[in-house]
């Protein structure tokens, strides 16, 4: 499976619906739908290989297009938080019937548990290769970037090793194109850990961390995922071979197997 976003970076066979500010692309499937919010710099696209193995599943599935992420970058503002994130998430839960498990990648993952918070009655939160709450005892904080203006995204090489585990698999300089400018307020946010997460509020919430083997460990250090998931009282899945982006690419299919076996087991046919 090829890295290379969609044309467009527009999932196929989704519906695109429109938002206040972001965008949501529902997918086929049925039940109670995943709701898929990407990480820095990545738009509503980088989930296109999950949106499809989902659907074959029969699983219903979408992705958050944020504010200013993807196809939306006219709207990009330096200014943009976590929270901004999380209110596109919230309203795009509410676009799909109300009720929806948050399923959050890297930054994505904090996006998700803020709007879990906001939410009170999420279906189930999965954090894949996350960020930490800014309260988890022993997280790891990241030097801060230059604020006032979006931040370009990563040349190949930083790409390469901080997503993709080191590799360069067939479509590296496309995936690279498709990334967008990302809100330096939000990245700070994150690198700071001035976002915490009342892990009582989400008590009711069922939770899967799924760990990426292969992760950055300035960003995702050794014990930090499995501490979110103990956070949250949740379960914990680690995918050794996994980089930090195993939602594309030849690691697609591998990294998405723990999502379809917990959403079968959370929501039985």
């Amino acid at each position: 499976m090829s890295l290379a976003p969609p044309p467009g970076r527009i999932p196929p066979g989704t519906l695109r619906v429109a938002l206040s500010r972001g965008a949501v692309f529902v997918g086929p499937g049925a039940g109670v739908p995943i709701l898929c919010i990407p990480g820095g710099y990545h738009g509503a696209w980088c989930f296109a290989p999950w949106l499809s193995i989902l659907g074959a599943a029969g699983i219903a599935a979408a992705a958050l297009e944020p504010r200013g992420k993807g196809t939306l970058e006219h709207g990009a503002d330096p200014a943009t938080g976590v929270d901004d994130y999380a209110a596109d998430a919230v309203e795009a839960v509410a676009a799909l019937g109300g009720r929806a498990v948050l399923l959050g990648h890297s930054l994505g993952a904090l996006i998700a548990m803020r709007a879990a918070e906001r939410l009170g009655d999420a279906a189930g939160l999965m954090l894949v290769a996350p960020s930490p709450p800014g309260n988890l005892p022993g997280a790891q904080r990241v030097p801060l970037v230059a604020e006032g203006a979006m931040l370009r995204p990563p040349p190949a090489a930083v790409v390469a090793a901080r997503y993709l585990g080191g590799e360069r698999p067939e479509g590296l300089a496309d995936y690279v194109a498709a990334l967008s400018p990302e809100a330096p307020r939000a990245l700070n946010e994150r690198y700071a850990l001035s976002i915490p997460i009342d892990a009582s509020r989400l008590a009711g919430v069922r939770a899967l961390v799924v760990e990426a083997g292969r992760d950055d460990p300035e960003r995702h250090p050794p014990g930090q995922d499995q501490a979110i998931a103990r956070f949250l009282g949740g379960a914990h899945v680690v995918l050794p071979d996994a980089p930090h982006c195993l939602m594309t690419g030849p690691w697609a299919e591998s990294g998405v197997a723990p999502v379809i076996d917990w959403h079968r087991a959370l929501f039985p046919a």
